[in-house]
């Protein structure tokens, strides 16, 4: 699948708590399919979200597995932070962010600009693995 086709199929699907399918998704969910889908790589995927842990708790558990980096990077993610929390994922293509919005959101394109005005901080990755 292209990441266009990704795009395509994904956005406007409804935000769902812990889900992984292309008829709803979280902002992990949405994560785990593009890499699977797109990139063919099966990330690591912690059992404490399927148990509907915090976000806190599955972030803590997934970081080990992704590498800092300075500026986005095509592919890379997005976490984004409210106070010192880390709260919301996203997807980083063409320097902008795909990402599904909870409660009663869904999955959109924003520009990253609009994700730093909204969070405290965000802070960039890229899956170590890759």
């Amino acid at each position: 699948m292209t990441t266009q086709d990704f795009i395509d199929k994904t956005i406007g699907k409804p935000w769902k708590n812990r889900s992984c399918t292309f008829d709803a998704m979280d902002c992990w969910g949405l994560v785990v399919l593009y890499y699977r889908h797109v990139l063919g790589i099966e990330i690591h995927h912690d059992a404490g979200y399927e148990s509907e842990t915090d976000f806190v708790t599955c972030y803590k558990n997934e970081v080990e597995f992704w590498e800092r980096v300075n500026k986005p990077e095509n592919n890379g993610i997005f976490i984004g932070y409210i106070g010192s929390k880390p709260a919301h994922i996203g997807l980083i293509i063409d320097g902008n962010a795909l990402h599904s919005r909870g409660e009663n959101g869904s999955v959109r394109m924003d520009r990253l600009i609009v994700l730093e005005r909204k969070f405290t901080k965000l802070e960039l990755m890229k899956y170590a693995n890759d």
